[in-house]
């Protein structure tokens, strides 16, 4: 791992200004480089590099030492004739005026074509990426570059992010044009853009697949640059516990995040509104909209509405396995409501509840139950009392479960092909949740589905 300050020297006719870097330092040069690597880089050791990257005009004019004609003095004779005085005058190029600083890390030039076409851009990202190694950390400096290269060093910069794990310390721009009367020009930090891109390509993920470790990993790499991302961090740990709680299949009502969805939803959403209300990052705030957005079908409070939330999050993300449990515990989750029974209960859910969805085929011919004695009149209840439609539900996926939950390793004539496992789930929570409404909207007149 080493750090890298990435560069383009240009062909411009460069003045000299005073830049006011980053980190407070006033150097006067007439190259942003000079500026920017006193700034950052005078620290650094001979394992880093300052790599600039030159065409053979920019090389000629402004890496290499060169002389060229300056005006001095300007004479108008006429209005039609104007006299115009030139000397000789010796540049110092940017080479020399870096190496003359003395310091540790090693000066590097590299050669680029000008960018004339897609396959001189194709080489120039080529030679930019054969520049970065695996973990580096890397700054890069967009002042000159030219045509379509700051297009070309984000993509650069993104696509090594992924292949090679590299941290971008920063990406700036030494704004000549916006110098103040003294002479003095700004030099602008531009990595927000480039973390505003990242945090739109980990919420996306989040959005369309309900997978956060997208966002707690870019807010894991950040916070070691940026005070204010500890408190991100808290929010994106406490985002993943929400999704780790739903990948475990913790869909009970309890206080604990770790133990379940209900209070890890909870704790994640009281960390966005803190992150919100105090405004530790303003230019995401629309971004986390769609957190919020995206996750508030776990705005309830009881079992039976989490359990109907998780069976819909479990479709959407392709959840199949979790799909597949969820939607079994929901029904008699469902069950237990419909009863009166206590759907917290583990002995209810299993002795009664989960007893009366396997006996159900066998309600006229009770010989069959394998059900203990001091629950068969309890079944009997909720066996009349309850839409035979749950039964019917519960009944259609219990082979589907069985062949994920045993790997497969089931009778060969009840394999199901991954298409109809993943079809008859969205089918069969449509058809408990069609129950389900007819519940919310008119509890204890279900009798009528039946």
């Amino acid at each position: 791992m080493a750090k890298k300050f990435l560069s383009f020297l240009g062909t411009g006719e460069y003045s000299e200004c005073t830049y006011k870097c980053p980190k407070g330092a006033e150097v006067k040069s007439r190259f942003i480089q000079t500026a920017l690597v006193e700034d950052l880089c005078r620290e650094w050791t001979e394992d880093d590099e300052v790599i600039i990257f030159l065409t053979n005009a920019s090389r000629n004019k402004n890496w290499e030492d060169s002389e060229r004609f300056v005006e001095v003095s300007r004479e108008e004779v006429s209005p039609e004739e104007i006299i115009i005085r030139r000397n000789k005058k010796t540049f110092i190029g940017l080479k020399n005026e870096l190496q003359n600083k003395n310091y540790k890390v090693k000066i590097v030039d590299k050669s680029i074509p000008e960018g004339k076409n897609v396959d001189e851009i194709w080489e120039i990202f080529n030679v930019m990426m054969d520049c970065i190694n695996d973990n580096d950390e890397v700054i890069f400096d967009i002042t000159h570059s030219f045509r379509s290269i700051p297009m070309l060093a984000l993509v650069v910069l993104n696509y090594a992010k992924v292949m090679k794990n590299i941290d971008i310390l920063g990406i700036y721009y030494g704004a000549f044009e916006a110098r103040d009367k003294d002479g003095v020009a700004p030099v602008f930090e531009l990595k927000e853009f480039d973390r505003l891109l990242e945090w739109s390509y980990a919420i996306n993920s989040f959005v369309k697949f309900g997978d956060s470790r997208q966002i707690l990993d870019f807010v894991n790499r950040e916070k070691k640059y940026d005070e204010k991302y500890r408190e991100v961090y808290n929010f994106a740990k406490k985002l993943n516990t929400f999704t780790d709680a739903i990948n475990t299949c913790k869909g009970i009502v309890l206080d604990n995040p770790q133990k379940s969805v209900y209070a890890a939803y909870k704790d994640m959403i009281e960390s966005l509104n803190t992150i919100r209300e105090k405004q530790i990052y303003p230019t995401i705030s629309e971004l986390l909209k769609l957190v919020e957005k995206k996750s508030k079908i776990f705005d309830c409070n009881d079992n039976l509405s989490i359990g109907m939330a998780f069976v819909e999050w479990c479709i959407q993300n392709n959840l199949i396995q979790q799909g597949y449990t969820a939607l079994d515990e929901t029904i008699k989750t469902f069950i237990c409501v419909l009863n009166d029974l206590d759907d917290s209960d583990k002995d209810i859910r299993e002795e009664i509840a989960a007893k009366a969805m396997a006996v159900y085929k066998y309600k006229d011919n009770e010989s069959k139950w394998i059900v203990e004695e001091q629950y068969k009149e309890k079944i009997r209840e909720i066996l009349k009392n309850t839409p035979k439609e749950i039964f019917k539900i519960a009944d259609a996926i219990s082979v589907s479960r069985n062949d994920i939950n045993h790997f497969g390793f089931t009778e060969p004539d009840k394999r199901k092909d991954i298409s109809k496992l993943k079809s008859e789930l969205g089918i069969k929570y449509q058809e408990l949740k069609k129950v389900y409404d007819e519940y919310l909207n008119n509890k204890g007149a279900l009798e009528d589905l039946e």
